[in-house]
């Protein structure tokens, strides 16, 4: 079976969420015995190493390309786009002639079983996949995007963001609702996606195919001097910077206070230089785009994930859990994934709570041994790759016979 897999960003190296979800995906597709070819933006928020990343696909991938495509949020395309057009400007800023001449070029040159496209920005592509190939064309989608919109809009407190957010939300549910007759079918990768999807697309294959860790076993704390807090998410993702926000002003002076001698680092790839002044407080240190999330992870006490808007699965909470690391969490940013409060990680609805169950588990490292051991059981039991991957080419047979 031949698979051609479209993505909005490169796979490598898999310092995001979505960069991990395509990832693990492609290799476990590949290790089914599926011939997978890749062809993948490269936008401005990726750096000249993501560039030459055409070497990094270890024997996967059977083709791969990179196109750059201009993403870039520019003020006067947006309000026009505002006035003049009832698409999202979110997904119009994805449309490339570039990326179109080569898709065009891969789909003439190979005869492919099925294209699978990773995220929505790709229905403005559907129609020309269509004219070139008779494959059927899969949406994974990553999450539902309008949701997350529109909880962006009840946080946002200027009145005119909120105003676009809700605006910008009704688009996107506009768009995904059509995703159901436009493409063949749709593979979300979270259970309340999956559930909202079933809803719209009534005659339409849903399959519900959560992302896959490739390992999950308890790594031991190491020693440090000092107890420590970490965060880890694109820098450049508005939920990530609202939640960090929240979580810097009405959380960490409470755990400061409880724990004095307790370190927070913040790592995460896309902060401006100009929009970093925020990221301060009492032993609060940012470190950056880190070369290998998992040694960071590891580095770490304990992992925070203060989230307000999100859909989808937070594939790093996967992979702290896969390492047995403990997490406090907002119920958003748990949304989808089986875990119970004072089991596998804590969860945090309000500062105070959260306050609380930091400094809990900053304070006793038996609970951080038990839910560690906990989360990396629950990864391993449920989020096999291998697994989910032969279900997924089970599905795509289907699809593309008809059996």
């Amino acid at each position: 079976m031949k698979i051609l897999v479209l993505s909005s960003k490169p796979p490598w190296p898999p310092r995001d969420g979505g960069a991990v979800a395509t990832l693990r995906c492609i290799e476990g597709l590949a290790a089914s015995g599926a011939g997978v070819s890749l062809l993948s933006m490269i936008t401005e928020k990726h750096s000249p190493g993501d560039v030459s990343a055409d070497n990094r696909d270890d024997g996967i991938l059977e083709e791969y390309r990179t196109v750059p495509v201009d993403t870039a949020i520019r003020p006067l395309k947006m309000i026009g786009n505002l006035i003049f057009s009832r698409e999202p400007y979110d997904l119009a800023r994805f449309i490339s002639p570039s990326y179109s001449q080569s898709l065009q070029a891969m789909l003439s040159g190979t005869r492919y079983d099925i294209v699978q496209c990773e995220g929505l920005l790709f229905t403005h592509y559907v129609d020309e996949i269509r004219k070139a190939t008779d494959a059927p064309v899969i949406l994974r989608a990553h999450n539902v995007e309008h949701k997350i919109r529109e909880m962006m809009a009840a946080q946002a407190l200027n009145p005119l963001r909120k105003i676009y957010l809700n605006n910008l939300s009704k688009r996107l549910s506009k768009t995904e609702t059509e995703a159901c007759r436009r493409f063949d079918a749709v593979v979300p990768i979270s259970e309340p996606d999956c559930l909202w999807y079933r809803n719209m697309c009534d005659e339409k294959p849903v399959l519900l195919l959560e992302t896959g860790m490739p390992e999950a076993e308890y790594v031991p704390e190491q020693e440090v001097e000092n107890i420590r807090v970490g965060f880890i998410g694109a820098l450049n993702w508005q939920p990530n910077i609202m939640g960090l926000k929240w979580f810097l002003k009405h959380v960490w002076p409470c755990v400061s206070a409880r724990i004095p001698s307790a370190t927070l680092h913040i790592a995460g790839r896309g902060a401006r230089q100009g929009d970093r002044h925020w990221i301060r407080g009492t032993r609060v240190m940012f470190e950056g785009e880190v070369d290998d999330s998992r040694a960071f992870m590891t580095s770490m006490n304990v992992l925070i994930a203060p989230l307000f808007a999100g859909s989808g699965l937070r594939i790093k909470i996967l992979e702290a859990m896969s390492l047995g690391r403990t997490m406090v969490a907002t119920p958003v940013a748990v949304s989808g994934l089986p875990v119970e409060d004072g089991k596998e990680l804590l969860i945090a609805s309000d500062s105070s709570s959260f306050c609380t169950k930091l400094t809990m588990a900053l304070t006793d490292p038996v609970m951080r041994v038990s839910a560690g051991q906990a989360a990396a059981k629950l990864v391993r039991e449920r989020y096999d790759n291998h697994l989910h991957s032969e279900a997924l080419i089970g599905f795509y047979r289907k699809m593309s016979h008809g059996t």
